[in-house]
């Protein structure tokens, strides 16, 4: 069941607000939360075995969730220029009430009863001043919350146990309202409660944000199994065991899949391999439930046993585009490279669909800016405009038209980029900390060190780490440009570069051997040298904007992530300089231009491997379609392990896996009725194929023939 998870009520909260007027902002924020709380409808259903269910469940109930009205600009206003710059993709995110990793394992060794602790010792300490003091007295109001939440999940348990019909369900709810009246504020005692613990924090960080959007547990098989150790000691089954998964599993996913990523594998503190028994069980609740979510991340080091990568290696897992693999060695070094030490480095979590983040640490504010790589070329071949539209802005870099070596577009390329760059990072940071200030997260922020201690919001100055996300749009695109260019122009002489700016210009309309030619240059994706160098040339460029921004409490993380957008986003951009029509799809995450995917797997896993990929500590993935004839023996599986293996050899961070067929995706696009669970994986995470318009599943079919065919 798809659910309506529960953002805000505006007149409630209008009138709440005008209540708590004498208040200061984070009391009264603190308040509204919790009033928030008291409010909110909850639901326990038949045969439920966790409270955890919120929200509205009708669809009449839809017009009374609260959206957020747009920013409305006005001409003059600072903002003014980031308005322009979006329309030519650019696209510099606003407060993010989304993303959040939050350390499981320390909240359930202590209860939320310990953060209690630790704000009012804090708040004792003479001193404060009055900002901070009243920051932690909105904590302390925050921290009713677990109380208000278990205690109305509790008398609901106990109210529906009343009237149960038979004993099993009366003991099922009576267990259900014992749970919640001592979790999370006191630590669990097994895995029962860790669970329903677990998922009533996830519960609070939702309604505390607004939004159940990717809001992840880390490394559950981890925290977790100290928890399973003490209920197996007592009797608890396999079978018993993978039923609580599931219905765990089915919680995350009911409020519209939304992106809540789980971790399996990885290692130890003591750097040994760390996978456990509850890790297979975990595979195998996974393999069962057949859901959107959780976003299923295997986390693979150099002991990775063998029999567990071939339970991840799966035809039941790759059907459903799980699980997404990460290298524990190189993300830890990725994680490391933003300057975080790395015996704490070797902690990091992921988050959602590929975010490296510091649980308790860091705020991470995910889809930070969305950068067009293609613009820059744009203003630097065409005399400081685009192609196609207006971009009003008085650039400091002296507009050229003329070059005499690609060295020379590379210099242009990089002072456009820059000045883009500080426009976009500008607005982001002047507006994080706006909204920070008027409605600030009490309840994310004493989650997150050392928010407490400085008395300050998570993203106001109060994290130890505080992150910004820079996704690179269109960068194989641009990169494959640069190169045709290289070829064409230098090296062929074939053409200038005005002539190709005259083809783009008019989307290759009477220039079609123009942009045959463009199609037909090297491509990053193939395995071709000089493309591949282009590749990371450009690359290296926007890490290096990135680095040099970087201040004491805040880093930008350069990323190739790009969900869906590879469609969404190339459908509204222009013709681009590789021979890209307006409207097309640009590459997705780290891979290369649809036409380059007909090299095959291989090919693509070498031009990925050479692209730096540390310093993309944001978070990249490699997609790869494999077709399920390829996983039809014990043999098969191992090999498919070793392609991963060696691409992390090589410097990858994540691979994400698609094994539908297209005669399966055709049949799901011509009988959708037919196949109504069939799920793809578009970025990170998996959707449902139905949910999709019918251009984006043609391009999902036209990707997969071209990648099923290279490798077969």
């Amino acid at each position: 069941m798809s659910y309506y998870y529960y953002l805000s009520l505006a007149r409630l909260r209008k009138s709440w607000s005008a209540e708590l007027e004498g208040l200061s902002v984070p009391e009264r924020e603190a308040a509204i939360f919790c009033r928030l709380l008291e409010t909110l409808p909850l639901h326990i259903h038949d045969g439920d075995l966790f409270a955890g269910w919120y929200g509205y469940e009708t669809p009449e109930e839809r017009e009374k969730i609260y959206t957020v009205p747009p920013l409305q600009y006005v001409p003059g206003d600072p903002a003014e220029p980031v308005n322009l710059i979006r329309k030519h993709g650019y696209y510099p995110g606003d407060y993010d009430r989304a993303h959040h990793e939050l350390d499981y394992r320390y909240l359930l060794e202590g209860g939320i009863r310990r953060v209690k602790a630790r704000v009012e010792a804090e708040l004792a300490k003479p001193g404060n001043d009055e900002d901070k003091i009243n920051y932690l007295k909105g904590m302390l109001v925050a921290l009713k919350g677990p109380e208000i939440l278990g205690e109305r999940y509790a008398r609901l348990a106990e109210s529906k146990a009343e009237t149960a019909d038979n004993a099993a369900d009366k003991a099922r709810l009576e267990r259900i309202a014992a749970a919640c009246r001592k979790v999370p504020m006191e630590a669990p005692e097994d895995f029962y409660e860790a669970l329903q613990s677990a998922v009533l924090i996830r519960v609070l960080t939702c309604i505390s944000a607004f939004t159940c959007v990717s809001v992840s547990f880390g490394s559950f098989d981890q925290y977790m199994y100290p928890y399973y150790q003490i209920s197996k000691s007592k009797g608890i089954s396999e079978e018993e065991t993978i039923t609580l998964l599931c219905q765990f599993y089915h919680l995350l996913d009911s409020y519209d899949g939304n992106d809540c990523a789980v971790s399996v594998g990885g290692v130890d503190e003591d750097d040994n391999d760390a996978t456990n028994e509850l890790s297979y069980l975990m595979v195998k609740a996974e393999k069962l439930s057949k859901l959107r979510a959780p976003l299923f991340v295997a986390r693979i080091n150099k002991n990775t046993p063998k029999e567990f990568m071939r339970e991840l290696v799966s035809k039941e897992l790759f059907e459903m585009g799980q699980p997404s693999f990460y290298s524990e060695e190189n993300c830890r070094a990725a994680v490391s490279a933003r300057g975080i030490p790395m015996e704490i480095a070797r902690r990091f979590q992921v988050s959602t669909c590929m975010n490296l983040v510091m649980a308790k640490s860091e705020a991470s504010h995910g889809w930070g800016c969305q950068i067009n790589a293609h613009l820059p070329l744009e203003l630097a071949l065409n005399g400081g405009k685009p192609l196609v539209g207006e971009l009003p802005y008085n650039f400091k870099t002296p507009a050229k038209t003329e070059y005499n070596s690609i060295d020379e577009i590379y210099a242009q390329y990089k002072a456009y980029a820059e000045e883009l760059f500080s426009i976009a990072i500008d607005w982001n940071q002047k507006e994080t900390v706006r909204q920070a200030r008027i409605q600030p997260d009490v309840w994310l922020s004493m989650m997150t060190d050392d928010c407490i201690a400085r008395g300050r919001d998570r993203w106001d100055g109060g994290a130890v780490y505080h992150n910004l996300i820079i996704e690179i749009m269109g960068f194989a695109n641009a990169s494959d440009a640069v190169n045709a260019i290289e070829e064409l122009v230098y090296e062929q002489k074939k053409y200038t570069i005005a002539e190709l700016l005259d083809a783009a210009k008019t989307n290759y309309e009477g220039y079609e051997e123009i942009r045959h030619d463009l199609l037909n240059a090297g491509k990053y994706g193939m395995n071709n040298a000089s493309a591949d160098a282009h590749a990371r040339r450009l690359l290296d460029i926007h890490a290096e904007i990135c680095e040099a921004a970087k201040t004491e409490n805040r880093s930008y993380l350069p990323s190739l992530h790009t969900l869906w957008n590879d469609v969404t986003w190339g459908a509204e951009r222009p013709a681009f300089l590789d021979g890209r029509k307006a409207g097309e799809p640009v590459c997705k995450n780290a891979g290369p231009t649809t036409i380059a995917r007909r090299a095959g797997p291989t090919h693509l896993a070498i031009s990925a491997g050479r692209i730096d990929q540390i310093r993309y500590n944001g978070g990249q993935a490699l997609d790869v379609h494999i077709g399920i004839r390829n996983m039809d023996s014990p043999e098969k599986q191992d090999k498919i392990a070793a392609y991963i293996r060696t691409y992390f050899n090589m410097g990858g961070l994540q691979m994400q896996v698609n094994g539908l067929s297209v005669e399966t995706l055709q049949k799901a696009y011509d009988n959708p009725e037919d196949y109504p669970d069939l799920l793809v994986r578009i970025g990170g995470h998996s959707r449902y194929f139905r949910d999709f318009d019918n251009d984006m599943k043609l391009r999902f079919i036209e990707r997969f023939r071209i990648e099923e065919g290279a490798s077969s």
